[in-house]
């Protein structure tokens, strides 16, 4: 009877976990459709909606002027490379995010302001902002829930200076003769003493034969 009640048991608990699956997928598949419906109609639209769900995606601007845009991320990794946008005015960016990575790369020149109400969530803002006259601002509004938002400059992660002190550094035919040295040592060790050998011998002959000229 026992083993009766924990089949029954695992029959259940197998059942709402099939069950909860089907709802969660459901969810997603209704989600995702809702995203890309809204993505496709924005195309046209002077404010682009650029929306993630469960995916790792990247969206570059490169070369043409940016008024703004609409950015949900859920469950994803999303990237907003803005390296090489162009700006003429001050942009917003609002911003909706659910246990997502989200990453906004901004060019130089631009300043940036943060307005996100977080929840178990973190914001780091890496862009250093300029008091300089002529200087647009992209204002990043909007709700993070578990996220982690970051927001870089173009060349954040890569530094010319260092990249050249480091082809300054790298010097190929010395690591390669250090590879070779020892075994070149070696033999040339080998050679001298093979040799230092054989004129000690020509040596002794030639003084045993001065000798009995000598005599």
């Amino acid at each position: 009877m026992a083993k009766k009640n924990g089949f029954l048991k695992f029959v259940a608990v197998t059942g709402a976990l099939v069950a909860a699956s089907k709802v969660a997928y459901d969810k997603y598949k209704e989600t995702k459709e809702k995203f890309v419906k809204e993505e496709n109609d924005s195309v046209d639209a002077e404010i682009r909606k650029y929306n993630a769900i469960a995916e790792k995606k990247i969206v570059e601007i490169e070369d043409e002027e940016f008024v703004g845009c609409e950015l949900k991320s859920v469950a994803a990794k999303t990237t907003l490379d803005l390296g090489l946008a162009v700006f003429e005015k001050d942009v917003y960016v609002n911003f909706s995010s659910v246990c997502s990575n989200v990453t906004i790369i901004l060019p130089e020149g631009v300043n940036v302001v943060c307005d996100v109400d977080r929840i178990c969530s973190g914001v780091r803002n890496l862009v250093e902002n300029s008091d300089e006259d002529g200087i647009h601002t992209v204002y990043i509004i909007g709700k993070a829930v578990a996220t982690s938002l970051e927001v870089i400059p173009v060349d954040f992660y890569v530094d010319d200076d260092d990249v050249e002190d480091l082809d300054d550094d790298f010097d190929e035919d010395a690591i390669f003769a250090n590879e070779d040295e020892p075994e070149i040592k070696v033999i040339n060790k080998s050679v001298e003493t093979e040799s230092s050998d054989e004129d000690k011998e020509d040596k002794e002959e030639t003084e045993e034969v001065n000798l009995e000229e000598v005599e």
